[in-house]
């Protein structure tokens, strides 16, 4: 099995940022204990220039008090075809409403275990399929091709049977729990719509291009454009 690091803020960010969004359950264990404990990653926060993360409380429960006192903590979780790895460490207890939990370092790098080579496990972080997701005080549920992936934002296909959405939102407005489906995984995040631009040629002809933008978009698009400059 291949074994690869990755170092780079962005994209150990945008790793972090998919575990958070899908809910991945982290497995923990703790130097010193035989036992293994989960978590899930809440949320990243910034402290004093420094970025930390939120995490709910470890089950089995005594591992809240086992981790307090534990030079060294193993966070690993599960990746289509492997998974991955990194150490961490203990801060404090997050009283902040309302995630409530732990807090641990951000991590310096993420080991990844996997049978594919990195340039792959890595596009299939980036490669978006298709999107979901259903309009505040609406009911419809709207399920839209991806066209494109720029570095302002990521292109979405309102088709001739979807051209109703165009009348419901508006430039400036957010899309709250916008579900994009990608090679190995499902995003959920917030989006701005950006730009709705009517395409006048070619099979997609009469549909509308609906511009969609996020920070955590850009940064996979940083994160793609910096695969294909190492192909």
């Amino acid at each position: 099995m291949d074994q690869f690091t990755i170092k780079e803020k962005k994209r150990t960010l945008a790793i972090i940022h998919y575990l958070i969004s899908e809910k991945v359950e982290i497995v923990v264990n703790i130097k010193g204990s035989d036992t293994q404990f989960t978590t899930k990653l809440v949320k990243v926060q910034k402290a004093n220039g420094h970025d930390y993360l939120i995490i709910e409380k470890l089950y089995p429960e005594v591992g809240n008090s086992l981790i307090q006192s534990s030079p060294g903590v193993l966070f690993s979780f599960a990746l289509s075809g492997g998974k991955g790895v990194f150490p961490t460490k203990y801060r404090d207890i997050n009283t902040q409403y309302p995630e409530f939990g732990l807090i641990a370092d951000f991590p310096a790098a993420i080991q990844i275990e996997d049978k594919r080579r990195e340039e792959r496990i890595e596009n299939d972080l980036t490669k978006f399929l298709s999107a979901e997701f259903i309009l505040e005080g609406d009911s419809t549920l709207y399920q839209l091709k991806v066209i494109n992936l720029g570095s302002h934002g990521i292109g979405l296909v309102v088709d001739k049977k979807n051209l109703d959405l165009l009348d419901k939102i508006n430039v400036g407005e957010t899309i709250k729990d916008l579900k994009f489906f990608l090679t190995v995984a499902t995003l959920t995040i917030d989006g701005t719509v950006i730009h709705k631009t009517p395409i006048n040629r070619g099979r997609l002809k009469g549909s509308y291009i609906l511009g969609v933008k996020s920070d955590f978009i850009v940064n996979l698009k940083e994160l793609e454009d910096k695969l294909k400059k190492k192909g």
